[in-house]
């Protein structure tokens, strides 16, 4: 009983000593007297100015916390007077005893009323020195040993912004209203945990005048006028906000926890969730990421890019985002890929193969997209007034080609969709591999379908010369001619079954240089269809007629002039965007032509010189091809003139008399050379 009682007093003696010290250090210690030793301090270590102009507050219990209120941290020397940081109110507190055990535990941090100012200029920015000064203020040597246990209550961060300024692109971001609460913080040799954290705020940027004008200039005068009239109205911030659970690391198996993280930016949403294993060596994080559906429009607005005027109003709508994922130091691996985008549903695998050189692989599967409704509107020419005409407007400048971004692509993968519109023409079954690397970029070999026909083509740009090169070798076979120009330039000039191979090359860094010198060659085959517009069978009638001194009838028939035939060949080459025809041949039930000329693809002028002849005369003289007798023998020489959408066909007169004529002439020397012949051969017989 003795030693209990001995204990209790010992016990009691010290409570009562405790007490005593507490009281004497509330009385007689005024942490207020060490306001100008802190500024001072502070001074020395930063070159910065602490001001403290609030109170100075000491509690003992149940921690040992001391709170200041209002103050100040001045910005660095040459970058203005604003401060760098305000505070209104901010508290930490620390138990003493654990101190002795090696174990530092904190009370909640909070943080009130903060206000921090960035501003970057070039290399130079406002925070770069207090940086440096705590890396020169190292200790020369540090304790051996794992670190000291530690555990925070929390951290609680409220009414605080930060203001980003660039000064040199004279651009600003601001971070408002943001709120951080965190739950307990334990680490120690064996874990590492955090209960959870939530984060909040408001997100709003100001682009410089330059940037905005380029975006504007980039989307085309549609988009300046939406541009000028939503500059008008003040831009909103953005809200955004993130909650996770638990996060916990194991320090010994160097493992993290399965964790939920859920981002909120505006109207959008990211939820993913991960682990984690060999965290101090390859850091290895596996988990999904999932993208609720949402407008594709307010995800670009989330991100800070303006959403682009496009053909169809109403694409971008939808988008959808589902993946799992691999990150390592060096790569990041998407499986299991599922991403909507309005009709489009793209599905496979996806990743960076080097994150350090950004090499990009793939493997993707699309239902179907069509490309032309996410271009940018067709320009629409508004008429000149009547009175005052004006001339004609200046052609778009050249686009110059991404010669740099190219030299550093470093991407391969296979593409496939079901079904892919692009300027009209529609593709399906599409097989399209792509390899780019260090400026070489080959798009194919590719295969499809195409109106009923097949398509093999081979895009190469060679990015790595002075000037680019490309190559395009496309092949088409048993393809319906007439849906084809139809949808590509909406034609009906051209109808019936073709192949056609066309092996070109270009050199030039914009387009229209590689546009200007495209030369190659050109072949093409079409068989049982029409050339509409031209009506070759009648041209030979009107010149039947002329050589029996009729009066040519007119054109029968309710349609535009047509000629039908059994095929159409055409061997010729490209030379600096005119196609030049060397040998152009066209069967009939009864006809052949055949001759040569040129197409320019830019101005759609054509100048073909063609010979018909007949080959046979159709029975009967049928109206589809009567008025012919007169032609049997005869080659007619044809003009073809103007343009593929307004063709003149006439046929060459003096040509065909003059050809008549020699031939009327050499029947009739052949006619005496026989008679002559004739006779001498009876004179000989008689002797």
């Amino acid at each position: 009983m003795r030693i209990v009682r001995i204990a209790v007093i010992v016990v009691g003696t010290l409570i009562a000593l405790a007490v005593v010290a507490v009281i004497a250090l509330l009385l007689f210690v005024d942490p207020n007297r060490y306001r100008g030793d802190i500024e001072k301090a502070a001074r020395e270590h930063s070159s910065r100015v602490l001001t403290i102009r609030g109170k100075l507050e000491l509690k003992v219990f149940p921690w040992v916390a001391l709170g200041v209120h209002d103050i100040e941290l001045s910005n660095r020397a040459g970058f203005g007077s604003q401060p760098f940081l305000t505070v209104q109110n901010a508290s930490i507190g620390v138990k003493l005893l654990p101190l002795l055990s090696k174990k530092l535990e904190v009370s909640r941090v909070k943080l009130e009323g903060a206000n921090i100012n960035l501003v970057s200029r070039g290399e130079q920015n406002n925070w770069q020195d207090l940086s440096e000064s705590q890396e020169t203020e190292k200790p020369a040597s540090e304790p051996a040993g794992p670190p000291p246990a530690l555990s925070i209550e929390g951290v609680d961060v409220s009414k605080t912004s930060v203001v980003y300024t660039d000064e040199i692109k004279k651009s600003t971001m601001q971070v408002g209203n943001l709120e951080l609460h965190t739950g307990r913080l334990e680490s120690g040799p064996a874990r590492t945990a955090l209960e959870k954290v939530e984060l909040q705020g408001t997100y709003l940027a100001q682009p410089s005048a330059t940037d905005a004008a380029a975006a504007t200039k980039s989307a085309g005068g549609t988009r300046a006028a939406s541009t000028e009239g939503a500059s008008k109205e003040p831009v909103k911030p953005l809200a955004f906000s993130l909650t996770t659970s638990a996060i916990a690391l194991d320090n010994t198996a160097h493992t993290l926890a399965p964790v939920k993280i859920q981002i909120k930016v505006g109207d959008v949403a990211l939820n993913v969730s991960l682990a984690g294993e060999k965290m101090t060596t390859a850091r290895v994080l596996t988990g999904t990421v999932a993208v609720p559906s949402t407008s594709a429009r307010k995800l670009l607005q989330s991100l800070g890019i303006a959403p682009p005027i496009t053909r169809d109003p109403k694409v971008l709508s939808t988008f959808g985002l589902e993946t799992n994922f691999s990150l390592t130091q060096k790569q990041l691996q998407l499986t299991a890929l599922q991403l909507t985008l309005d009709d489009t549903k793209v599905q496979g695998t996806a990743g960076v193969e080097d994150l350090d050189t950004s090499a990009l692989r793939f493997n993707l599967n699309v239902n179907g997209i069509n490309i032309d409704r996410y271009r940018a509107p067709e320009v629409v020419e508004k008429p000149a007034a009547a009175k005052h005409p004006a001339s004609p407007p200046p052609a778009a400048p050249p686009t110059p080609l991404p010669l740099e971004t190219l030299r550093k692509l470093d991407v391969n993968g296979t593409l496939r969709v079901a079904s892919a519109t692009f300027a009209n023409l529609v593709f399906t079954d599409v097989v399209m591999p792509l390899v780019a690397k260090d400026g070489h970029v080959r798009l194919g070999p590719t295969q499809a379908h195409l109106y009923g026909g097949s398509y093999n083509g081979d895009v190469v740009l060679d990015a790595r010369p002075v000037q680019a090169q490309l190559s395009l070798n496309e092949h088409l076979k048993g393809t319906d001619i007439g849906a084809l120009v139809k949808a590509a330039v909406d034609s009906g000039r051209l109808s019936g079954r073709a192949d056609a191979d066309v092996a070109v090359t270009g050199v030039g860094n914009t387009d229209d240089a590689i546009k200007r010198s495209l030369n190659g060659k050109i072949d093409l085959i079409v068989k049982q269809g029409a050339v509409v517009g031209v009506d070759v069978v009648y041209e030979l009638q009107r010149v039947n007629a002329l050589l029996k001194r009729q009066v040519p009838a007119a054109r029968t028939g309710s349609g535009p002039p047509r000629t039908n035939f059994n095929t159409l060949q055409m061997h010729g080459g490209l030379d600096k965007g005119v196609l030049r025809v060397d040998d152009l041949q066209m069967a009939t039930d009864f006809l052949k032509v055949n001759g040569k000329g040129t197409l320019d693809t830019s101005t759609e002028a054509i100048n073909y010189q063609l010979v018909a002849a007949v080959n046979k005369l159709p029975v009967g003289n049928a109206p589809a091809g009567g008025g012919l007798d007169a032609l049997g023998a005869v080659e007619v020489p044809l003009t073809i003139t103007g343009t593929m959408s307004s063709p003149t066909v006439r046929p060459d007169i003096e040509a065909l008399a003059k050809g008549k004529l020699g031939q009327e002439v050499k029947q009739k020397a052949s006619d005496l050379v026989k008679k002559k012949l004739g006779d001498k051969l009876q004179d000989l017989f008689k002797h």
